[in-house]
C-alpha cells in the first residue's frame, strides 16, 4: 500500500493544535457616541428656535377667542367711556308740589352710569324727602331713568311761630308750598318752630281732622298745652282736649243749645273730659 511521502504523522493544517489555523475574531461593538448640549456662552444672544407646525394650528385655533375678547373689550370701553351711558338728567311723574329738580338732586344720579344705577337705593333716598310718601325706579338703556313717585298729601295747614308748614294724615311736617284751599288751619301755642321731616303726635293731627269733618263750617283750630279749642260763634271758647271728638262735639252741641234756651251766656266751654263737661257762666 503505498502512501504519499509524509502523509504519515503529517498535522492538518486546520488541526485544533495547527498553528496555522485560523481563529475567530469576536465583533467589536459600537461605541455609542454621547450627544451635549452647549449653550452660547455670549451675553445677550439667545438662539432662535423654529415653532413645530402644530403650534401654529394651536395658535390659529385660538384666533376666535382673541377676537372675542378684543371685542368684549371694546364693548365696554363705549360703555363706560362713552357718554351717552351715563345720566345726566331723569324722568319724574306723580309729581306735584315736589319739584323734579329736589327729586334728581336727591337722587345724586347726576353723572352715574347706567350700570351702576342702585333702583333700591334711589327709592330709598327719593323717599327720604319730606314731601315724597313713596317712589318707583326704573332704568332704560342708554341712560335713561324713571321716577315715580307719590307724594304725601297734605292735610292741615299747622301755624307755629308765625311760620306756616304742611301736616299729611301721619302727622309729617312738610314745607309750605302756597295755598292750600279747604284746608283747617290749627294755630300752636307751642314756642319754637318747626322742623321739616318731624312728626306732631299722631292723636292730635288725628283729632284735628275728626274735628273738622264734624264741623266743616270751622277754619281755624287753636292748639295749646290744654289740647284742641276753638272759638265759638257765640263768642267763647270751647276746650276739647284730644280724642273722642265725635262725642264730645255731640256733647257739646247739646249743651250749647240748653245754654241758650236758659238765656246763659258761656264764659267757656270745658270738654277735655266728657264724663264731667263745664262751663263758666259770664259776669258770675
Amino acid at each position: 500500500m503505498l502512501r504519499a511521502p509524509g502523509a504519515e504523522g503529517a498535522h492538518h493544517p486546520w488541526a485544533k493544535d495547527s498553528p496555522m489555523r485560523p481563529t475567530r475574531s469576536k465583533p467589536k461593538r459600537r461605541k455609542r457616541r454621547r450627544s451635549r448640549r452647549y449653550e452660547a456662552a455670549v451675553p445677550g444672544v439667545r438662539p432662535r428656535l423654529r415653532p413645530a407646525a402644530g403650534a401654529w394650528r394651536v395658535r390659529l385655533d385660538a384666533l376666535p377667542s382673541v377676537l372675542l375678547l378684543v371685542a368684549l373689550a371694546w364693548l365696554a370701553g363705549q360703555f363706560f367711556i362713552t357718554d351717552k351711558f351715563y345720566v345726566h338728567e331723569i324722568t319724574v311723574l306723580g309729581n306735584r308740589f315736589v319739584s323734579a329738580e329736589e327729586i334728581f338732586s336727591a337722587s345724586e344720579l347726576a353723572g352715574l352710569s347706567i350700570f351702576w344705577v342702585d333702583p333700591a337705593r334711589v327709592e330709598t333716598a327719593v323717599a327720604r324727602l319730606p314731601g315724597i310718601k313713596e317712589a318707583r325706579v326704573r332704568c332704560r338703556l342708554p341712560n335713561q331713568v324713571i321716577v315715580e313717585v307719590v307724594e304725601r298729601r297734605a292735610q292741615i295747614v299747622w301755624q307755629r311761630g308765625g311760620a306756616r308748614y304742611w301736616v299729611d294724615e301721619a302727622g309729617v311736617v312738610l314745607p309750605a308750598r302756597g295755598e292750600l284751599e279747604g284746608a283747617l288751619l290749627v294755630e300752636d301755642a307751642t314756642p319754637g318752630p318747626l322742623q321739616v321731616g318731624s312728626r306732631l303726635d299722631p292723636r292730635v293731627v288725628e283729632s284735628a281732622l275728626e274735628l273738622h269733618r264734624l264741623l266743616p263750617e270751622l277754619a281755624v283750630v287753636r292748639y295749646s298745652d290744654r289740647g284742641l279749642s276753638f272759638h265759638h260763634q257765640g263768642g267763647y271758647p270751647i276746650y276739647l282736649g284730644v280724642g273722642d271728638m265725635a262725642e264730645k262735639v255731640a256733647i257739646m252741641k247739646a249743651l250749647v243749645r240748653k245754654l241758650a234756651a236758659e238765656g246763659i251766656q258761656p264764659e267757656y266751654i270745658d270738654l277735655r273730659f266728657k264724663e264731667g263737661p263745664y262751663f263758666k257762666a259770664a259776669n258770675r
